[in-house]
C-alpha cells in the first residue's frame, strides 16, 4: 500500500516561547506528524533569506519532510511571540508582513496538489490577499476525491466571515475547538450550541466530518449521522499544548486515509495529541 500524500498549506513560524524558540506553524506541525505516522507529509509555506529562515531549513532537514515546497522570498521569516498561562495554554502575538504572507501557487506546488490525497489549511494563512489567492489556487488544483481539511485555527483577529465561508465550502472535514465553535456559530448566526451547532454546520456546508476538541475534557467526531465517537482526554503531565491540535488532526486524517475505522482514527488522534502535550513545542528537537 502506497503512503498517502498529504499537504499542510500556510504559515511557517518560530514560536518564541518563554523557554526558547520552537519551530512550528499549524501546517508544518500537521505535515510533520503526518510523516511521523506513515504518510508523505509536505509542508507548503515560505521563509525569508534571514538567519531564522536558514535555521528553519536546518531544523526541518532532520525530520524527513520534503522541503521542496517551502519557498524563499525577501520578507522576514515568520515569528509568533507565545506566552503561556499557568496551565500551559498558549497565547499568541503573530508578527505581520512575513514570508508566508507572500505564499505563491507555483507550478511545482500545483503539480503536487494534483497528486495529493489530502490537503489541510486554516484561516490564519489567508490573512493576506496574496496567500489567500495562492491557497485557493492550490485547492483548485486538487482532485475531486482528495480530502480537503479545514483546520480553522482562529488566531487573534485574523479571520473573517468571508474567509471562513469560502473555506467551509471547499472543505470535507472541519477541525475546531471549544473556543472556535461558538465563534463560528456566531459568524453564521447559528442560535445553537454544542452538538446542535456542529450538526447545523455539517448540514449547511455538506461536511463529511467535524473534529471537535474540548481541551483537557474530551474530543468528538461528528458526521451527518450524528456523534460517531467521543473520547475523554488522557491525563498527562503537560509541558505545553502548542501543536497538540495539529498533531490530532494529522493522526486522524492519516489514519483515515490508511483505511482505519473512524473510532480507531479518533483513538490514534487522542494518543498522538497527548504525547505532544508532554514535550515543549510541536516538533521535537533531534536527539
Amino acid at each position: 500500500m502506497s503512503r498517502p500524500k498529504i499537504m499542510g498549506i500556510g504559515e511557517l513560524v518560530w514560536d518564541m516561547l518563554p523557554g526558547g524558540r520552537q519551530l512550528g506553524g499549524a501546517p508544518v506541525n500537521f505535515a510533520y506528524w503526518c510523516g511521523r505516522l506513515g504518510a508523505e507529509g509536505y509542508p507548503v509555506s515560505a521563509v525569508g533569506g534571514d538567519d531564522l529562515g536558514r535555521e528553519a531549513f536546518d531544523r526541518l532537514a532532520g525530520t524527513g519532510l520534503d522541503l521542496g515546497y517551502v519557498q524563499r522570498n525577501a520578507l522576514p521569516t515568520g515569528r509568533v511571540n507565545v506566552t503561556l498561562s499557568g496551565n500551559g495554554i498558549p497565547g499568541y502575538d503573530i508578527v505581520e508582513g512575513v514570508a508566508w504572507d507572500a505564499l505563491e501557487a507555483d507550478a511545482r506546488t500545483l503539480e503536487l496538489a494534483a497528486q495529493a490525497d489530502a490537503v489541510c489549511w486554516g484561516s490564519l494563512a489567508q490573512r493576506s490577499e496574496a496567500s489567500r489567492r495562492a491557497i485557493a489556487a492550490i485547492l483548485g488544483a486538487t482532485r475531486p476525491e482528495s480530502l480537503k481539511v479545514f483546520d480553522i485555527n482562529i488566531r487573534q483577529h485574523w479571520y473573517s466571515r468571508e474567509i471562513v465561508t469560502a473555506s467551509l465550502r471547499q472543505a470535507d472535514v472541519l477541525k475546531l475547538n471549544e473556543d472556535e465553535l461558538p465563534l463560528v456559530a456566531s459568524l453564521f448566526r447559528i442560535g445553537k450550541s454544542g452538538a446542535e451547532a456542529i450538526a447545523e454546520l455539517i448540514r449547511t456546508f455538506s461536511l463529511r466530518y467535524v473534529i471537535y476538541t474540548a481541551g483537557a475534557d474530551y474530543s468528538e467526531i461528528h458526521s451527518a449521522e450524528g456523534l460517531l465517537s467521543r473520547i475523554p482526554t488522557p491525563q498527562v503531565e503537560v509541558a505545553d499544548t502548542v501543536g497538540a491540535g495539529d498533531s490530532f488532526t494529522a493522526a486522524f486524517i492519516t489514519s483515515l486515509l490508511q483505511g482505519d475505522p473512524v473510532a480507531i482514527c479518533h483513538r490514534k488522534a487522542v494518543e498522538t495529541a497527548a504525547e505532544v502535550c508532554t514535550v515543549h513545542g510541536a516538533i521535537p528537537r533531534p536527539q
